[in-house]
């Protein structure tokens, strides 16, 4: 039988604290996952937006990674919950009945990777909430995509900014302290409960000393975004050349995220499903191939 395989993405993000700052220390996340493997199925399991999620734990390379899952509410669940484990076969690779995504800590870091099972399974947001209800932390946690150097560093240094436009789910949980762009995200889903918000900010007009303070507020409002649990952002930011002439810039953060395709293996030659190993050696390739960016640790 030929070996099935399917191109992925894996993306890497950071777990930061409720208000979407670097935490204070690096995680020892070989601690935390023990933690997960001891727990009973009951604590495992969580429900987040009326959906039962599970984590459980998976041994590779004598290192904890995580599998993080969804139940679809059409079918029966392929969770064995005499053992806690999910039933990973090759019927539920071609109709899983459990969505799973794939995570895995980069060492002495808060950084992992992450491999979308399906369209349906988990993301990456969904597992802080999973984090905060199963009890990990003294304190909430949030998690953030990793952005390239090169974009943060042009984001940190822009003074001025013409406009910010974000989106963001209802389960995006970064706290509003500190931020105007998240606070208001957070008065509008209160005043309209599960809804996807997008907000739009932008100085109109030509740019020139009239509205610099406006341009300022925005560029610090982009900064803001660094690191933080959005769905899309964009910022158009404004610099000048020698002479004096303003220049707009569009940048996309999701764009410009710590990403890399990589093949994996869903079936071997026997057609026994091996999609959770092969994702974790796609993160540690991966994880490799990017490692100036991601052990980059001052952003």
């Amino acid at each position: 039988m030929a070996i099935q395989k399917r191109k992925k993405l894996v993306s890497f993000f950071e777990v930061r604290d409720e208000h979407g700052d670097p935490l204070s220390e690096t995680v020892d996340w070989q601690d935390v996952l023990a933690e997960v493997a001891a727990a009973s199925l009951e604590r495992r399991e969580q429900k987040i937006k009326d959906i039962i999620h599970w984590a459980q734990v998976y041994t590779h390379d004598d290192a904890y990674h995580l599998v993080f899952a969804r139940a679809r509410d059409e079918a029966v669940s392929s969770l064995d919950r005499q053992t806690g484990e999910i039933l990973d076969t090759e019927a539920d690779t071609n109709k899983p009945w459990v969505e799973v995504s794939i995570v895995s800590f980069l060492p002495e870091t808060n950084r992992f990777g992450f491999v979308l099972g399906t369209g349906a399974s988990p993301r990456a947001s969904t597992l802080s909430t999973w984090f905060n209800k199963f009890g990990s932390f003294k304190e909430a946690i949030t998690i953030g995509p990793v952005l390239s150097r090169d974009v943060v560093s042009k984001i940190n240094g822009a003074a001025e900014a013409s406009l910010v436009r974000a989106k963001f789910d209802s389960h995006n949980a970064t706290a509003t302290e500190g931020s105007s762009l998240f606070g208001a995200k957070h008065l509008l889903q209160e005043g309209f409960g599960d809804v996807e918000v997008e907000l739009v900010i932008r100085v109109k007009g030509r740019i020139s000393e009239r509205r610099e303070e406006e341009r300022h507020r925005l560029a610090s409002a982009a900064q803001d975004l660094i690191g933080k649990d959005f769905k899309r952002a964009v910022a158009e930011i404004v610099t000048y050349d020698d002479h004096g002439n303003p220049h707009r810039e569009d940048v996309d953060f999701l764009h410009n995220r710590i990403t890399k395709r990589k093949y994996i293996d869903v079936t071997d030659e026997d057609g026994r499903s091996v999609r959770i190993k092969s994702a974790v050696q796609a993160i540690n390739q991966a994880a490799d191939a990017l490692k100036a960016d991601l052990y980059d640790l001052d952003r």
